[in-house]
């Protein structure tokens, strides 16, 4: 089984965060270890004149499929991950209920691959702090190193923003603009949805320039929402001020976008916000 089964240099999805060539090779050696012992352990036990040499072929066909098991299994977790991370950042409050009950569900087999920080993006869009803090602590040991630590770093400091304490909105914001891109799509854009939503809470319009500056440079229609978001949010869309350079007209098709992301997770006053910028735009177009 080849390395570049698991990690696909960029696509569309960007660089894995669970299914990487190295976690899928020392889950395969593990459990590699686990068969060998096992079997050694069975033919010491039973005074077999057989020996490990002897089973030589047999002991490759159950590994390869122990590779084949661990690929399935990594492979399954990554989607799951970015589902939940998508659900954080676009899932009504219905759709986050679900992943939230399925994630308390999980086989006791399969809490030893769940890397849990989905279903804390899930709670913390949700307002369920304290539970998202408890789902970080009880993530496997098998899921840490690599992307997920750089994702970790995101979904934590969410929890800070959300924590209520003096400064953490702020903190937050420092946090989530240092932390490096992590390659991966469904990761970088919940850290762009989790900082803008610091910036909102915070009220903070110098910083919110500056990300729209960067978020205006890429081409990702769903950074462009996260745009429209600020822009709208802070009075910045249009007309130049005096600290201000005139930003471009926001699409109507883009502010129904925001709109219902924003409705999504209950931000009733930018909807408001977003509802009037609509509407000045459809008056103008109804009179013509």
């Amino acid at each position: 089984m080849s390395g570049e089964a698991l990690e696909v240099a960029r696509s569309e999805r960007g660089a894995p965060l669970v299914a990487t060539r190295a976690r899928w090779a020392g889950l395969t050696v593990a459990m590699a270890a686990v068969l060998v012992g096992a079997v050694e352990a069975y033919l010491v036990y039973t005074h077999s004149d057989r020996t490990l040499a002897s089973l030589a072929s047999v002991l490759v066909l159950a590994i390869a499929g122990e590779a084949l098991v661990a690929l399935a299994v990594l492979r399954s977790e990554e989607s799951r991950l970015a589902r939940e991370l998508r659900t954080a950042r676009t899932g009504t409050a219905v759709a986050r209920g679900l992943v939230a009950r399925r994630a308390a569900r999980l086989p006791m087999v399969a809490r030893w691959f769940a890397t849990r920080l989905g279903t804390a993006a899930v709670l913390l869009a949700d307002g369920e702090r304290d539970a998202a803090v408890d789902a970080l602590r009880r993530s496997s040991p098998i899921m840490r190193g690599g992307r997920l630590e750089a994702l970790r770093a995101l979904v934590e400091a969410d929890a800070e923003r959300a924590s209520g304490e003096g400064g953490s909105v702020e903190r937050a914001i420092q946090r989530l603009r240092a932390a490096p891109p992590t390659g991966n799509r469904e990761a970088d854009l919940y850290r762009t949805h989790v900082l803008v939503k610091a910036l909102l809470e915070e009220g903070d319009a110098e910083s919110a320039l500056e990300v729209i500056s960067e978020l205006e440079a890429s081409k990702d229609e769903e950074r462009q929402i996260y745009v429209a978001w600020l822009r709208v949010w802070f009075d910045l869309d249009g007309e130049a001020t005096d600290y201000r350079s005139a930003g471009p007209t926001l699409p109507e098709g883009r502010l129904r976008m925001a709109m219902l992301l924003a409705r999504a997770h209950g931000a009733e006053k930018l909807v408001e916000k977003l509802e009037v910028r609509v509407s000045s735009i459809a008056r103008p177009a109804l009179r013509e």
